[in-house]
């Protein structure tokens, strides 16, 4: 009887949570990549507000059929900043630029991005629950939940961490669960009614998500925060930045049809080589990416393959008694780099039908600029590829 309690209980849950309040929406970078030289950041971090704004025509977010956006916001500057002068500096445009969305009709999610300067990863800010570093973070995020909170917005969120560690659970160590528990219970104390994002590991992926187990799971105005770039073959196709493999992988189609396989990986193989022999690569480099290369198109290189990864996120919300309206998929995206923009194209449309026909929420990484963009070469957004995602002029 034990079993039947539990999913009673969990439908209780499910029935007094509320629903999130984003359905469609795009990363905004404003807030990212704060500007540094000799290893210091810059007296004036942060791109400029209102050149930001201009560009990406906040005013016409609504009118493409977005409900809202999300700010990630790198907090190192706020971090490294002993007599508060960063904060005053930040705050005054932050909340005025949350207003001015608020006024379009657009709703924000705010998502805390660990420093990233000198090659910092999220999971150096997590030296402890007591640790300086941990302790120092959590003030800062304390200090943003409180700040949104007073702006009496519902559809206003905070998330504590992007993408808070590599690994799905850290053995032998604190796992994120457990810092994450201890976050969200501070941000709660500072602002009990608002919204607040819970993740997993394994860089947000669906895969973090099954070592998450904490009751604010429930509680009435947390969503599940969700990253998706499956098949991460062709998603970062190009990019140098991921794995060590990715700069030998180039044109990629999606979907893969059943007559071109063969063909199609020896083209892509073909196209590694001759990137390799130009990198000077080792042959066990390539021989890992024509390894990946066959994976990709003998099995994840089809919509199947999307949805076989979303069933398992489905499932784990049935499990856990999760509604499908508060999970978001805070960022999704493929990038531009090395691919044909109609496979580019076949992807968003897949992906996006897919999580909506969950009924879940989504978030594009990113509307217009760098390799994620929907922009074209003169930064115009690209008709097609917002109709791909059901979004466009109205």
């Amino acid at each position: 009887m034990r079993w039947l309690f539990f999913a009673v209980l969990c439908f209780v849950w499910a029935g007094l949570a509320q629903a999130s309040p984003f359905h469609k929406g795009a990363s905004l970078q404003v807030y990212t990549f704060p500007a540094a030289r000799d290893g210091r950041y810059e007296d004036e971090p942060y791109p400029d507000r209102a050149g930001a704004v201009a560009h990406f025509q906040i005013a016409q977010l609504r009118g493409l059929g977005l409900d809202h956006v999300r700010l990630p916001v790198d907090v190192g500057p706020l971090l490294d900043d002993p007599d508060g002068r960063q904060w005053l500096q930040f705050r005054g445009p932050f909340i005025a630029l949350i207003e001015q969305l608020h006024r379009a009709g657009l709703g924000t999610i705010v998502t805390l991005v660990a420093p990233s300067r000198a090659g910092g990863v999220p999971q150096d800010q997590l030296d402890g629950l007591g640790g300086a570093r941990f302790t120092r973070y959590a003030a800062l995020a304390e200090r943003f939940a409180a700040e949104l909170a007073g702006l009496h917005i519902d559809a206003l969120a905070l998330e504590p961490m992007n993408e808070p560690q590599e690994m799905c659970v850290r053995e032998g160590d604190t796992d994120w669960s457990v810092y994450q528990d201890a976050l969200i219970d501070r941000l709660r104390a500072k602002a009990p009614v608002l919204w607040l994002g819970l993740t997993g590991g394994c860089w947000s992926k669906i895969e973090g998500l099954r070592h998450l187990k904490s009751a604010s799971l429930h509680h009435s105005n947390t969503f599940i925060s969700v990253h998706f770039y499956d098949p991460f073959l062709f998603t970062h196709q190009g990019t140098n930045w991921t794995l060590d493999i990715m700069p030998l992988i180039a044109g990629l189609p999606y979907p893969v049809h059943s007559d071109r396989k063969e063909a199609g990986a020896a083209e892509v193989r073909a196209r590694a080589a001759e990137k390799a022999k130009a990198m000077r690569a080792s042959e066990q480099l390539v021989a890992r990416a024509n390894a990946a290369i066959d994976q990709y198109f003998q099995h994840d290189g089809d919509s199947a393959s999307i949805r076989r990864k979303l069933a398992e996120l489905d499932a784990w919300c049935r499990r856990n008694g999760v509604a499908p309206e508060r999970v978001v998929f805070t960022e999704f995206g493929a990038t531009k780099s090395d691919v044909d923009r109609t496979s580019r194209l076949h992807w968003l449309r897949d992906v996006s039908s897919a999580i909506e026909s969950y009924g879940w929420a989504w978030t594009l990484w990113v509307l217009r600029d760098g390799p994620f963009g929907l922009d074209d070469a003169h930064g115009q957004l690209d008709p097609a590829l917002l109709r791909s995602i059901g979004l466009g002029r109205r």
